[in-house]
């Protein structure tokens, strides 16, 4: 069973994958404090941005067809070829995937209207759920062999989809607890002696949101394992 105490073991317990961790997160530092400048160059931040999205994005399937392959590296170095070409693939990949989740996701929530907020909330949350399990399983397909066309196949979608529905929201709700006690008890402490006017703090969030997707790469990557591995070293013996 894919386990966030697993994914959390075999890759931040690797050497270097902090000091990796932390030099990643520089650029997020920097892509955040640019956004919230009073007058982003927006044409400059846009073509950065789309930059830093691919390698991020090959940055994290690197890690999780690793993980599927049993290499002995599971967080790459800084090889920002191969991260730019997986990361390209991996955006066609999921990219339909993720504009089906944004727009469904949003036309949903529309329609929630309890006069309750806090069931609108809930309603809505499971919607997103709902739809982040179609990202998630176009992401488990792909991270397989790094196939984009394999990633839309209809029958490893319905396949997947039903378990990365479940176990996705499983791994968003169980990281969020885990960074609202430890991350918060940390935030909590700067806003009460230092305030969070300062750059460390935000720079902490930032290597907390890269430890995040390092722990969720690996997770979807064990998941990708328990629901197609069996079903394919049964095919390779046939």
């Amino acid at each position: 069973m894919a386990s966030i105490k697993d994914a959390y073991q075999s890759t931040i317990g690797e050497s270097f994958t902090g000091l990796k961790l932390i030099l990643w997160a520089i650029p997020l530092f920097w892509f955040r404090e640019w956004i919230l400048a009073a007058k982003p160059n927006v044409a400059l931040l846009s073509t950065v941005g789309a930059v830093f999205l691919v390698l991020i994005t090959g940055f994290l399937v690197e890690i999780s067809y690793n993980t599927i392959a049993k290499n002995a590296e599971i967080v790459p170095g800084a090889n920002f070829l191969s991260m730019g070409f997986n990361g390209f693939l991996g955006l066609l990949a999921t990219g339909i995937y993720a504009l089906i989740c944004y727009f469904g996701a949003n036309f949903a929530c529309g329609f929630v209207k309890t006069g309750d907020d806090a069931l609108d909330m809930t309603c809505e949350i499971m919607i997103w759920f709902i739809f982040l399990g179609f990202w998630f399983a176009g992401y488990i397909i792909f991270v397989r062999r790094l196939n984009v066309f394999e990633a839309y196949n209809p029958v490893k979608f319905l396949k997947a989809y039903p378990e990365a529905f479940v176990s996705g929201a499983y791994m968003i709700v169980k990281l969020f607890i885990i960074n609202a006690i430890v991350i918060g008890f940390i935030s909590y402490l700067f806003w009460l002696f230092l305030g969070f006017d300062n750059y460390l703090i935000k720079y902490i969030w930032c290597v907390t949101i890269m430890y995040n997707l390092v722990i969720g790469a690996n997770y979807l990557a064990q998941l990708s394992e328990e629901i197609f591995s069996f079903e394919e070293r049964l095919k390779e013996r046939n």
